[in-house]
């Protein structure tokens, strides 16, 4: 017989494995979305690749804390009914808070409230949270951060060959004025 402890630790299980693969998400109050706000928000997380779930907080928090999260950052955050916003793709809490962001902006959302976040074993509350739909994501941090290693590279790159580039100015000048003195010999 299938007891309802077995049935949690089941559920467990797989919240537990489903977010082994995830580096982050977010958090939201789901009190306020009615079946067809719902339908909706599903429909616009299926066609953005973003995921969401409907968690009890209990086995959230056990799932999370089975991933190295603290379980009282964790407590702070799951209150009340809440939905997880996450992909299984890299930048996964970045992404779930632009998409977030994007829809609350276009349907004029008021009542989906942010929650909090977790990203690389730690849990953000809810204003760090919402912070993160401005943050890059980590290649375009990785690409920022490649310029401006390569930027002194760059500038060392042309202090060396400037002198060569000087040299071979003049030297062209010095055939032109030689062109132009012979050609005028020539007349």
């Amino acid at each position: 017989m299938f007891t309802n402890k077995m049935l949690k630790a089941s559920i467990r299980d797989e919240l537990t494995d489903r977010f082994r693969s995830v580096d982050g998400g977010v958090f939201i109050n789901v009190q306020a979305l009615n079946s067809e706000r719902t339908y909706q928000f599903r429909k616009a997380l299926n066609d953005r690749k973003v995921k969401f779930q409907v968690v009890r907080n209990r086995l959230a928090r056990d799932a999370f804390v089975g991933h190295g999260y603290v379980a009282a950052d964790l407590d702070d955050v799951l209150k009340g009914p809440v939905g997880v916003l996450y992909t299984e793709e890299e930048n996964s809490a970045t992404t779930a808070a632009k998409f977030l962001a994007e829809w609350k902006r276009e349907v004029k959302d008021k009542l989906v409230e942010w929650k909090g976040a977790f990203l690389e074993g730690q849990v953000l509350g809810a204003k760090a949270a919402e912070q993160l739909k401005d943050a890059p994501s980590k290649n375009e941090a990785r690409a920022m951060l490649l310029g401006t290693i390569q930027a002194p590279i760059v500038q060392l790159l042309r202090t060396i060959r400037e002198p060569e580039a000087r040299i071979i100015y003049v030297l062209n000048a010095m055939r032109e004025k030689r062109e132009e003195g012979g050609e005028k010999a020539a007349s």
